[in-house]
């Protein structure tokens, strides 16, 4: 027999569930249905061994007052019920380029200042490229806390054009064309100031400056945080508080159809995974946190196309590789000092050199080393790995052709091989710290591509694109909302804000994407 509800959410990751959280605060029945046996979808800590190692959170930007996902989480209660651990220093930047590693202060003035001291040739550039951020977030976040208030977009209207310029003039511009306008052919001042490109592109050449600058200032304004205990307690407590207000979220089932009725969802159909249970449940509300290609799967035929028909001009966004590793000492007796640190290797002497990267992991034998991110987790408290083995993680771009037509055996011996080389590079940099490395293992754009059910294994939704794109929770089929990170953007705040968006589509039909209103 069908049950009901107000709102059914195809999905358990970050958007997903906190569409659901917000839907069942404001009073709706709401079920979520997952097709692993974990909740959570990138958002998860799992156990090998002795080593709890974090699936994909290194830090979450801004959480500051202009932050556009505060709302949210305040709604929910998350500000206050979860513990986020402040990171310190942004980042550290290594390249053969620098004199020394670079590294990016938290703080807008403090980063500015200590980027003139390292290329005092670019006092100039630097100075303008951090006010120009700057600039980009404020005006965005005017718009976000007015989105609603149609009085005040009348009553302001003269002086539109002068408050939001920083929006107008970078509209169509790329991260290299502001780069480029600022520093020349200078690359080394390019790469450390996006040396974290990977965390929502590989290429600088379509990475639209204002999706680029809006987290880079929110960083730099809000810190970067971590919380305490990894992403999965933050979903564990989206999970809480939707069965505390009577919902239901269900592992091992995976939906199948969505039943649709005319124009408008009503519905979906379920099967469990490990048994042969089908089942029935209705709904006038579908939060679907999936790609939109799998979502459109799940139509009827005759519905597919008209549904795709929003997306046809985008693709999906980078995926990536991930060795996690586990320390029997602390990073730091090996000169690790801060939490994040990108490594840029010899041959990458231009930011467009980002382009290559993702394709290193076919060669075979390996030429080069790619790029990537180390982030030593011991340098904070996680509350993760209190005693041996410390949690590392490193990180570069990956594509699904890389591991495509290999066999099982063939994979495992890539991974061995990369593994080796990029611990190698990692103890070139920390001299010993190899040495230190009791536990490693590699996950690949295949294995995202498997577990998150992602087109090409994409980690951050959509990839971004400098026209005509804004945040389109509502689809072309009634009743069914987009809230993951293909809502409007990638990464923790991308799937906040996508969820946001999502339930306040679906609970105000008539209302614009704003992330502060959604929580309302």
């Amino acid at each position: 027999m069908s049950r009901s509800f107000d709102a059914i959410t195809i999905g358990s990751g970050l958007g997903g569930l906190t569409a659901a959280a917000l839907l069942a605060r404001a009073g709706h029945e709401v079920l979520v249905l997952e097709r692993n046996q974990n909740f959570g979808g990138a958002a998860t800590v799992y156990r090998h061994g002795q080593l709890a190692i974090e699936a994909s959170l290194h830090e979450i930007d801004g959480l500051d007052a202009s932050d556009p996902k505060l709302p949210i989480l305040r709604a929910l209660g998350i500000d206050r019920d979860l513990p986020f651990v402040d990171v310190g220093a942004l980042h550290e930047v290594r390249s053969p380029l620098f004199e020394r590693p670079f590294v990016m202060p938290h703080g807008l003035e403090a980063a500015s200042a200590a980027a003139k001291a390292q290329f005092p040739a670019h006092a100039k550039g630097i100075a303008q490229y951090f006010e120009r951020i700057d600039a980009v977030r404020q005006a965005v976040a005017l718009m976000s806390e007015h989105q609603d208030d149609r009085d005040w977009w009348l009553w302001n209207a003269p002086t539109l054009p002068w408050r939001l310029w920083p929006l107008i003039r970078d509209r169509h511009a790329t991260l290299s064309e502001v780069l480029t306008r600022l520093f020349g052919d200078s690359e080394a001042i390019k790469l450390a100031l996006a040396s974290n490109l990977s965390y929502y592109t590989d290429d600088p050449d379509t990475m639209p400056f204002i999706q680029f600058a809006i987290p880079q200032a929110s960083y730099l304004v809000g810190g970067g945080h971590y919380v305490r205990g990894g992403s999965q307690a933050l979903s564990d407590r989206l999970i809480a508080i939707i069965r505390d207000a009577g919902g239901a979220v269900e592992a091992g089932r995976e939906v199948e159809t969505i039943l649709v009725d005319g124009a408008r969802a009503r519905g979906v159909r379920h099967r469990a995974t490990r048994a042969d249970d089908v089942r029935e449940e209705l709904a006038p509300i579908l939060l679907g946190n999936a790609a939109p290609s799998v979502l459109a799967s799940m139509l009827p035929q005759d519905k597919r196309a008209a549904f795709l028909s929003r997306y046809e001009d985008r693709q999906p966004s980078i995926s990536l590789w991930s060795i996690a590793i586990g320390l029997s000492r602390p990073s730091g007796d090996f000169g690790v000092r801060h939490y994040s640190t990108s490594v840029l290797p010899g041959w990458l002497t231009k930011l467009s050199g980002f382009r290559e990267a993702g394709a290193l992991l076919g060669e075979d034998p390996p030429a080069r080393l790619p790029p990537y991110g180390f982030v030593a987790y011991d340098q904070i408290d996680t509350g993760l790995n209190e005693r041996p083995p410390y949690l590392g993680a490193l990180v570069g771009v990956d594509r699904l052709a890389n591991w495509t037509g290999l066999s099982a055996e063939a994979k495992r011996s890539r991974k061995e091989r990369w593994m080796d080389l990029v611990i190698a590079d990692l103890d070139r940099n920390y001299p010993g710290i190899a040495g230190a490395i009791t536990q490693r293992e590699m996950s690949t754009s295949e294995t995202f591509a498997h577990y998150l059910n992602t087109p090409g294994g994409a980690i951050y939704g959509f990839a971004p694109q400098t026209r005509g794109f804004k945040p389109m929770p509502a689809t072309a089929i009634n009743g069914i909302y987009l809230a993951s990170a293909f809502t409007g953007g990638g990464g923790f705040t991308g799937a906040i804000l996508g969820g946001g968006w999502a339930a306040r589509a679906a609970m105000h039909p008539n209302a614009g994407p704003s992330g502060a209103q959604a929580a309302s």
